[in-house]
């Protein structure tokens, strides 16, 4: 088992890898400035020019989501590092995912969420005629960078809730099988949570027309929980199986195959900026 000290080590370069593709997100997306944006809870242009009251550039943009990402995700997510030590978590290398079979799991994990999106979508299409993915979402090279972002800070959260609602829960539960019977309901839990952070940008559900989470359907809610509620379910087993990297290596699998690969079958050459 790794250390405290590489894993914290570990943890805080994965933390910059983030915040860097943040920046170079904003430096690269043609969209930035838009009313949606590739990269979820981002602080877009439009607003910041606002705030400020002047003309800002892609760099300040950049910056500015970058140290949002650096202070909030990267906070949490140490909380939830030093708490997972605390009730037993796997780290973040540990010795379990190092194993061959351990790596070829994970990948094998990613690669059929990445399907099960592709294949959520085209039932979708096939029956609502709507798009899950915007073509904003894809555009090369700023979708390679999302996508790196959403898997390193999408799981830093997710990390977060599973280890803390254990925590909690474990301050009553003491014994093992119940501490087992207490993480599948956090999982369900935190799919939940998981889910409802990404309704704000899958408001493609109402044709994008609707700026307001509050217009939107019961089954509009319930198609995106059965969207990203499956993924949250499989990152949090490998998390507590294998560790945190293991639960962004999925996430970052899955988002490439659908942001950029699927991308590019409906879209081709026009998914290159």
């Amino acid at each position: 088992m790794e250390s405290r000290k590489n894993t914290y080590a570990v943890y805080f370069s994965l933390v910059f890898v983030l915040c860097l593709s943040v920046f170079l997100f904003s430096v690269t997306s043609p969209f930035w400035g838009a009313e949606s944006s590739g990269l979820d809870h981002a602080i877009l242009g439009s607003n910041l020019m606002r705030l400020l009251d002047r003309h800002v550039s892609v760099i300040e943009i950049g910056l500015v989501n970058a140290v949002w990402r650096l202070l909030v995700y990267g906070s949490l997510g140490f909380w939830g590092l030093h708490l997972s030590f605390k009730i037993g978590f796997k780290g973040i290398l540990n010795d379990g995912i190092k194993r061959p079979r351990s790596i070829i799991t994970t990948v094998l994990a990613g690669i059929a969420m990445g399907m099960f999106f592709i294949g959520y979508e085209i039932i979708l299409i096939s029956q609502t005629s709507l798009h899950i993915l915007k073509s904003s979402f894809t555009i090369i090279p700023s979708s390679i960078f999302t996508s790196i972002a959403e898997g390193i800070g999408c799981q830093i959260l997710n990390m977060f809730s599973v280890v803390f609602l254990m925590w909690l829960f474990s301050l009553v539960v003491k014994s093992q099988n119940g501490r087992a019977k207490v993480f599948r309901l956090v999982a369900v839990l935190c799919a939940l949570i998981f889910a409802a952070r990404h309704i704000e940008s899958t408001l493609i559900w109402s044709a994008g027309s609707q700026q307001n989470i509050f217009r939107m359907s019961a089954n509009d809610y319930l198609q995106i929980i059965a969207l990203y509620a499956p993924l949250s379910l499989v990152c949090t087993y490998f998390l507590r199986k294998y560790g945190l990297l293991s639960a962004i290596t999925i996430h970052f699998i899955c988002d490439i195959m659908w942001r950029i690969g699927w991308a590019w079958i409906q879209w081709g050459d026009r998914i290159f900026r």
